[in-house]
């Protein structure tokens, strides 16, 4: 048989029309079978804690059913990695936190990019920091932690739970815009270090509020600066935020939200980022959250999009001026 102009425009559009087929009805019926949320860190740990809280009513949302499945090891990128290569169908998230931005500036043979590998879904809170001193330590201010630290370079040290945590990169910050030399001591975790600020074996550190608040009433350290960008914490109102004590750039918090699979089809994205900011609505999630010591700070698509490539370069630099390798 002879085949026209006609009869090839016709069948090309048919065959168009067949393969689009599948995809279209995917994407409409989404989702038709269980959602999983990948988290960094082991069962247990906030990110399990806040993509569960969420999870609950993202999943009626979209009439569906999630569940949480840690990928812990390697400071988060094993369960970064996964999610990286995984179907770009919407079937798998990831809970992402700071390791997501700073690992490209820690790890130069990564094998995944946070900005060109992911799709931003959103924002789901912030996690306040507290910048603490045993009571025994003779500073009462920020200024008078930076004079005791110029006035004895190098002697002065402070925890962190792990290299590339966000209490890590953001004393390394606070050190550089403050000029001061302050060693900084690794732990397993915050468990393990938590008790030597508190007997005054470590002279300073940052932690969360729920960590903080233990401490503050056994009488064990003392607050010096709140780390918020909204203005004082309503945990510990009574404490100055660093920029009402000169130092608004180290003001970085603790951040936790939701990414896909780059290439993941926009409307399915976008479901997923209507489902998230109807659980954000919700009264009881931001009852939980709060609980958990991390404000509900909703950030669409695009915005968090821009606040993740923000962090990478922020990360990237502060890693790259302290010399701080994974290893």
């Amino acid at each position: 048989m002879t085949m026209t102009p006609g009869r090839i425009t016709a069948l090309a559009i048919a065959v168009t029309l067949s393969c689009g087929a599948p995809a279209a009805l995917a994407q409409s019926n989404y989702p038709n079978r269980p959602i999983r949320i990948v988290i960094p860190y082991a069962p247990g740990s906030v990110t399990d804690v806040f993509a569960r809280i969420v999870g609950d009513k993202m999943a009626p949302a979209l009439n569906g059913t999630i569940v949480v499945e840690s990928k812990s090891g390697a400071n988060g990128t094993i369960a970064a990695e996964e999610v990286a290569r995984a179907d770009p169908d919407g079937y798998t998230w990831l809970l992402a936190t700071t390791f997501f931005t700073a690992s490209p500036g820690l790890y130069p043979n990564l094998r995944w990019d946070p900005v060109k590998d992911f799709a931003a879904v959103g924002q789901i809170c912030k996690a306040p920091n507290f910048f603490v001193v045993p009571v025994s330590m003779k500073a009462n201010t920020v200024a008078e932690f930076v004079k005791l630290a110029k006035e004895k370079p190098g002697t002065l040290n402070y925890a962190h739970p792990g290299k590339g945590s966000t209490t890590h990169l953001g004393f390394e910050l606070f050190k550089r815009l403050a000029g001061i030399e302050v060693t900084g001591i690794g732990y397993r975790g915050f468990p393990q270090m938590v008790p030597d600020i508190a007997n005054g074996l470590i002279n300073s550190t940052f932690l969360s509020a729920n960590q903080t608040l233990a401490q503050v009433q056994s009488g064990a350290i003392r607050i010096i600066g709140a780390i918020n960008d909204g203005g004082r914490s309503k945990y510990f109102p009574d404490a100055p935020t660093l920029a009402e004590q000169g130092f608004s750039e180290a003001q970085v918090m603790p951040w936790f939200g939701i990414v896909l699979p780059a290439k993941t089809p926009q409307p399915i994205v976008e479901k997923i980022s209507k489902a998230l900011d109807t659980a954000l609505a919700n009264d009881d999630v931001q009852k939980k959250l709060d609980t958990a010591g991390c404000e509900p700070k909703p950030a669409p698509m695009k915005e968090f999009e821009a606040i993740i490539a923000k962090d990478v370069g922020l990360w990237t630099k502060v890693i790259k001026d302290a010399n701080i390798t994974a290893e």
